[in-house]
């Protein structure tokens, strides 16, 4: 049992999680007791068949790891209104490759270092044969059949879902990678795995797997229908590297959320700009890029890297463009992590995972999430408009602007030139936020309308890139990384 004060992203807890350490809810017992309650040593709070769209309930009854999409349609949430931060791990081939051990020691760096979700395929594809098994032996289907399946892989399956819950992750959950769905993998067995976890708190939906829609439409949107029959949780789709899920599934009722993948092809990918078209459609719904550039990857996927590899400032401006355009969060990626080679990658450098881990790309992306979560997310939205002369090309700045406060991201430390009189408070405060070390720098004389040019730290160019902060003075909200 993991004691309060060891859980991960205080920032995000609910309020009916902070009454229960107050002692106003009493424990509930018995099987519905949910994953991170039994962590915190919380009784179970449960909403099933609350609508998925705009549910907030400003009770204590309100269950605190139930998602929903904000009432403005932008946003994923926790269900009784509080904020929460979309900052995914690709772990995809954690049912195969990690042990117990090992699982606990990944599930709880992601979590200390911020992070709120990992992305993983329980029948893993790619590399990997259909069936193949996992760190004990253990095949997920007798004689390959997904109509029989061996009870002592998915046990193991059972306690890797429950140990991230008590670690505070939810699970973006795959049933199978793209190429096996209408050929070994089901919609027989999308409905078993689906009727297997409905009853856990911290899994969200994925359907697709890194494949081409084509004429597979009719099967998909049958196993998302699938998923919409798990009341409590959300739904999405990993689309193939350059596609995105608005293209072919935006209308559908059982895609909560939109997902692009942006994938590793080259640098500078302006996948903002997907954002921008998804958030532009009817009926909006939020979305995120589900999988961008990850850190060391060969640039173009060249086996020798000749194009070099991404680094963790490609990492960063990728995320800060799409946030401040409007996504719902970030998932983050490390070629040496997310197949959990022991010793080595094939793909580049043969690092040991564990040690990438630690890499600064993650660390850094912990701090984009705190600087979102330190100001309120209900009426946050793009605002471009505050910029009388953006950079053009590759270097335009975003901006975002909330109730009291707005920020503006640079990804190579350009002279940010702010209209502030678009800004709707009298007093401005302002600083600088650094995304490579997650620290803020005062900002002095800073008017309070007109137009106004902020020079970043240092010289233009490289990865020097920074957020502008400005606050209403008169409520300026929490330390940034608090």
């Amino acid at each position: 049992m993991t004691s309060e004060k060891n859980m991960p992203l205080i920032k995000q807890m609910t309020l009916a999680t902070t009454l229960v350490l107050t002692g106003l809810l009493t424990t509930a017992s018995g099987n519905a007791q949910s994953a991170k309650a039994r962590a915190a040593g919380l009784g179970a709070v449960t909403l099933k068949g609350a609508p998925r769209s705009g549910a907030v309930v400003q009770t204590a009854d309100a269950d605190p790891w139930r998602l929903v999409i904000s009432e403005d349609r932008l946003r994923i949430q926790k269900a009784d209104g509080s904020d929460w931060f979309w900052l995914g791990d690709t772990a995809w081939s954690l049912f195969q490759e990690l042990n117990r051990e090992d699982a606990e020691a990944y599930f709880s760096t992601r979590a200390s270092q911020g992070f709120t979700v990992v992305q993983a395929v329980v029948v893993m594809g790619w590399n990997r044969d259909w069936n193949d098994k996992n760190a004990y032996g253990h095949r997920p289907f007798h004689n390959g059949d997904a109509g029989t399946p061996n009870e002592a892989f998915w046990r193991h399956a059972d306690w890797l879902i429950k140990k991230a819950g008590e670690c505070g992750l939810y699970v973006a959950l795959l049933p199978a990678w793209g190429s096996y769905w209408g050929k070994q993998a089901t919609v027989e067995y999308a409905r078993w795995i689906t009727n297997r976890y409905k009853d856990y708190d911290n899994v969200i939906w994925v359907n697709g797997g890194d494949r081409k829609v084509g004429s597979a439409k009719g099967l998909f949107n049958a196993i998302g229908n699938v998923f919409h029959t798990d009341e409590d949780a959300l739904a999405t789709f990993h689309p193939r590297g350059g596609d995105h899920s608005s293209k072919h599934f935006h209308n559908e009722p059982w895609l909560d959320f939109n997902m692009q993948q942006s994938s590793h092809g080259k640098r500078d990918i302006r996948a903002d700009s997907r954002v921008d078209a998804d958030l532009a459609k009817t009926p909006t719904k939020p979305t995120l890029n589900g999988e961008p550039n990850y850190e060391d990857h060969c640039v173009g996927w060249k086996s020798d890297c000749s194009l070099g590899t991404f680094n963790a400032h490609d990492v960063r401006q990728l995320a800060y463009w799409t946030v401040f355009a409007g996504a719902t969060g970030i998932t983050y990626g490390h070629v040496h992590v997310w197949d959990f080679y022991h010793g080595g990658n094939r793909e580049d450098g043969y690092k040991d995972w564990k040690v990438q881990l630690k890499d600064p790309g993650a660390v850094q992306m912990g701090y984009l999430a705190n600087l979102m979560m330190s100001r309120p997310h209900t009426g946050r939205a793009p605002a471009q408009h505050i910029l009388t002369n953006a950079s053009p090309g590759g270097l335009k700045q975003r901006a975002t602007m909330g109730h009291g406060y707005a920020f503006v991201y640079t990804s190579q430390g350009h002279k940010m030139h702010v209209n502030l009189d678009e800004l709707p408070w009298k007093q401005k405060k302002a600083r600088w936020f650094n995304p490579r070390e997650g620290k803020t720098t005062p900002i002095d004389d800073v008017p309070n309308r007109g137009n106004h040019t902020f020079d970043p730290p240092g010289e233009p160019g490289g990865d020097n890139d920074w957020v502008l902060v400005i606050d209403d003075a008169g409520n300026p909200g929490d330390p940034i990384g608090r």
